[in-house]
């Protein structure tokens, strides 16, 4: 049953129209320009420096213990296990002061309407449908899409903006890495699926795709930035959305 249950939940990421989304398309193409890069570092910055928070609320509504060690674990990654130089915000900006973007720059950007939906769905997710459900959602729609997600991105990133590979670390880290993220949290789900009521399978399911549409509705904001803003050679556009 509980390979079943993993089998179905990732039916639903392999088959979602992400995939065909047109900047991926772009990504794998290499057909990006700097500026597309920049637009989509500070939008990708915005909802990657909330994941610890994103974490901490499903943390929040979870009563199960072995479930909040993984949690915690997975949190403890994410702040760069206690060395703040290793956080992956910190990664981050190492990545968009490459790209010319200052820290002062990037704070004050603006995020996007759909980054803020991103970011507003992870968040409603664990009060709506449960700690269970938004465990799945972040195993199997975020953790568990990961490696392929940004490995397309790292192909359109490196293709546009030839980057120092220390600038880089955030991805490598998390192409390499959140696979045994998504594992250890699939151990959590899966037994506690089949052992509670049916409708559980249900939200799990509902908030998988809930968070797989955010993230196109996402990448639509990319789009539609690129579509209507350019940057000067020499500065960020401080854009209003």
């Amino acid at each position: 049953m509980s390979s079943l249950i993993k089998h179905s939940y990732r039916e639903i990421t392999l088959n979602h129209p992400l995939w065909n989304h047109e900047f991926l398309q772009h990504c794998r193409t290499g057909n990006l320009y700097l500026s597309d890069i920049q637009i989509l570092a500070v939008q990708m910055y915005k909802f990657s420096k909330e994941f610890n928070r994103i974490l901490a609320s499903i943390l929040s509504c979870c009563p199960d213990e072995a479930a909040q060690l993984v949690i915690l674990e997975n949190l403890f990654d994410e702040m760069g296990q206690g060395d703040t130089d290793k956080s992956h915000p910190e990664l981050f900006r190492r990545f968009t002061r490459a790209l010319g973007i200052d820290d002062k720059t990037l704070a004050v950007l603006p995020t996007t309407p759909e980054t803020r939906a991103l970011i507003e769905t992870y968040l409603r997710i664990p009060h709506q449908y449960g700690y269970l459900a938004a465990l799945g959602a972040v195993c199997y729609a975020s953790e568990g899409i990961v490696s392929s997600l940004y490995t397309q991105l790292y192909k359109g990133i490196v293709g546009a903006a030839p980057l120092p590979k220390e600038s880089l670390i955030f991805f490598e880290v998390h192409i390499d890495v959140d696979d045994s993220h998504a594992a250890k949290l699939a151990a959590v789900i899966e037994p506690r699926i089949t052992m509670s009521e049916e409708d559980s399978d249900i939200k799990v399911k509902l908030a998988i795709v809930e968070a797989m549409d955010a993230r196109v509705q996402f990448f639509n904001g990319i789009q539609r930035q690129i579509s209507k803003y350019s940057f000067s050679p020499d500065s960020l556009l401080l854009v209003n959305s």
